[in-house]
């Protein structure tokens, strides 16, 4: 087993495969080391059980990078499959659809709801929270206090187990990238006046608002099995079951020291 290489690449999910397979590519002797003894793939993984593939929540294939949407093709060619987004926001008993559907919106909400919405809306573009802090209050900008309350507080909750006034506004702006009252009200008119026919190829299109994602065959996790699999290939290592347990550097690279699942210890150098 070799103890040298250029890079050492620590954790085998997403970023640190594609690095590794990059860094494949270009001929770089490199170590990925992954404390899963069996999957790689980290959130994005798919498990197996009793013959059935599981998927770790669910990761839509989705980017505006043409750079990113090739890779993905270079590493998984002939199996993403196209699949229609389907997704509901359940509130007062009654199911929306998202992205909203205007007509929809309006019936379910009642004439006084929406109105209210709206009013609420056009109070927070004219009173602004100056550089706002938290979730609640960049939300709260964008979508005014009444929306705010009825579909993002209690669902963003439950997801992430925070009070919204504790998570930061910095990421409430990279999740809810691009998207506003004013995008999601005229993305809900457009999708009610097109009768559900398909935006046209090369439209822009807001990531929140997709209404088709590109899907693994098998789940998430057949990509990056994939990727570890070309990666090896091309020359590069992955030792599963290896946590990180140290780190150190010197003049002339690193050393990394990582437990083995059977409690033993390794070591390998990057120079």
């Amino acid at each position: 087993m070799k103890h040298d290489y250029e890079c050492i690449v620590i954790g085998a999910g997403p970023a640190g495969l594609t690095a590794a397979y990059q860094l494949a590519k270009a001929g770089k002797p490199t170590l990925t080391i992954e404390q899963d003894p069996e999957n790689v793939g980290g959130i994005s993984r798919t498990a197996r059980y009793k013959g059935y593939l599981f998927d770790i929540g669910g990761h839509r294939f989705f980017s505006k990078s043409k750079e990113v949407v090739d890779l993905w093709d270079e590493i998984l060619p002939d199996d993403f499959i196209e699949r229609p987004r389907l997704s509901r926001i359940f509130y007062g008993n009654k199911f929306y659809s998202y992205p909203l559907n205007g007509f929809e919106a309006l019936r379910n909400l009642g004439l006084i709801e929406s109105a209210m919405c709206m009013i609420s809306y056009g109070y927070a573009k004219m009173k602004p929270i100056a550089d706002p802090k938290t979730f609640h209050q960049w939300v709260r900008n964008q979508f005014g206090e009444r929306l705010y309350s009825i579909f993002f507080k209690t669902y963003t909750e439950k997801v992430w187990g925070m009070n919204c006034d504790e998570i930061a506004a910095d990421w409430a702006a990279q999740r809810i990238k691009g998207l506003n009252l004013g995008a999601a009200v005229m993305n809900a008119l457009s999708r009610s006046l097109r009768g559900g026919q398909k935006r046209k190829p090369g439209q822009p299109v807001i990531k929140t608002l997709i209404e088709s994602f590109r899907y693994p065959r098998k789940g998430p996790g057949m990509l990056w099995e994939e990727c570890a699999r070309k990666t090896v290939a091309l020359g590069g290592e992955i030792r599963m079951g290896r946590k990180l347990s140290k780190l150190e550097r010197d003049a002339d690279g690193w050393t990394v020291w990582m437990t083995t699942a059977d409690g033993g210890e390794e070591t390998a150098r990057a120079t």
